[in-house]
């Protein structure tokens, strides 16, 4: 069934089907002398029977309907001298007229207007023609009539090539915006990379430098108080392994353009959640703090992210959600760190529940999870308002 459906939908396939239907009728009605007024009008006399220079002239009025839309002026041009010719020998008329007007509708439809307005002129005249030579005398009401039928022949076609022109345009034009709502993303998810990257540096940076002086520390003090110089080995060794893992972290991200000088300020983490939920306060968003299960030692790179990510989703509330309160809760869940940031806010402008359509927000947060292997949900409540939930793990290690 899907096969047959597919072999219709092709134009040579329904063409062919038109033109053969188109055949048969015109042939039977020939035969049986089924009245059709269409186009030749004049009247009921009939010159001659039906021969094989009649059926001729009919099947050259039907058959090339098959080609009409690869060479439509072509078709045009047989079928109205065939319809000319058929009509002034005074053949039966027949249901091959509808074939003039359909290679009519044809041109109109599927060429521009400097070649279908010539053509239906022409058309016209040939029908004016074969008013004119025929023995019954031309009638205002017949002329008129003719008028309307080819005319309407030709705009209705006009109308199809004007809509399907404007669906064209549209089609490009989606396909247009979609390239470059997704260069845009693209651009986004890079943009933020490098954030992350440069953060991470700092981090990094950071953790060298105390390397550094511990060790230089240690060596001063290793002759007069070698005991405090075995334990700041305990610290520089630690501090090593973060700065090791951060590493590994920053170098699965590549860094497309030449960054800023990185600074070796104190990046902030969920110590500063208190900071920046006091912005929020003063911003006129009642918000609420919750800490569930035992805090845990984060590692920098981490404890930044998660800063970061309330940091995006409070941002989203403020942007989108209207007059609204903010809940925050920091779960500790043994190896896993949970954010959950619920909202009851009624706006729903650039807060898309649906994951397959992210905002840069979300972009941003994603990466960051995403760069510890962790999970982000984020969508509408069944309550109303929003949620945004991130799940990092504790131990994850870098791949």
């Amino acid at each position: 069934m899907a096969e047959v459906k597919l072999l219709l939908a092709k134009p040579l396939v329904q063409d062919s089907l038109i033109a053969a239907a188109l055949t048969a009728t015109s042939l039977v009605g020939a035969v049986t002398h089924l009245h059709v007024d269409l186009p030749e009008g004049g009247g009921d006399v009939t010159l001659r029977s039906l021969d094989a220079l009649g059926v001729a002239l009919i099947l050259l009025q039907t058959t090339p309907l098959v080609w009409r839309r690869r060479a439509p002026v072509v078709v045009l041009s047989v079928v109205t001298a065939s319809l000319f010719l058929y009509s002034t020998l005074g053949y039966f008329r027949s249901f091959a007229s509808f074939g003039f007007l359909l290679a009519l509708y044809t041109v109109a439809a599927y060429r521009d207007r400097r070649t279908s307005i010539p053509a239906g002129i022409a058309s016209a005249v040939v029908v004016f023609l074969i008013l004119a030579i025929g023995r019954e005398p031309i009638e205002p009401d017949t002329v008129i009539a003719e008028c309307l039928i080819v005319g309407a022949a030709w705009f209705i076609g006009d109308g199809f090539r004007i809509r399907r022109g404007q669906f064209v345009q549209l089609e490009d034009r989606a396909a247009r915006l979609e390239r470059a709502g997704e260069e845009i993303a693209q651009h986004a998810v890079a943009e933020e990379r490098r954030v992350i990257a440069r953060e991470l540096h700092d981090v990094v940076a950071h953790n060298v430098s105390v390397i550094v002086t511990q060790a230089g520390a240690a060596e001063r003090i290793r002759g007069t108080h070698p005991e405090e110089a075995l334990a700041t080995l305990g610290v520089i060794e630690r501090t090593g392994r973060e700065a090791l893992v951060e590493m590994r972290r920053l170098m699965g991200i590549l860094r497309t353009e030449t960054e800023r000088p990185a600074t070796l300020s104190p990046q902030p983490g969920l110590q500063s959640l208190d900071i920046l939920v006091g912005q929020i306060r003063e911003a006129g968003v009642p918000i609420n703090v919750k800490i569930e299960g035992t805090r845990q030692s984060l590692p920098p790179g981490l404890d930044l992210s998660a800063f970061r990510i309330v940091q995006e989703a409070l941002t989203n509330v403020l942007k989108h959600a209207g007059p609204a309160y903010v809940e925050v809760t920091v779960r500790y869940e043994g190896s896993r760190l949970v954010l959950i940031i619920d909202d009851n806010g009624s706006g729903a402008g650039g807060r898309n529940g649906d994951a397959s359509r992210p905002t840069y927000g979300h972009l941003g947060m994603r990466e960051r999870v995403g760069l510890f292997g962790g999970e982000l949900r984020v969508g509408l409540r069944p309550s109303g308002g929003y949620r945004v939930t991130a799940s990092l793990p504790l131990d994850e290690e870098p791949s």
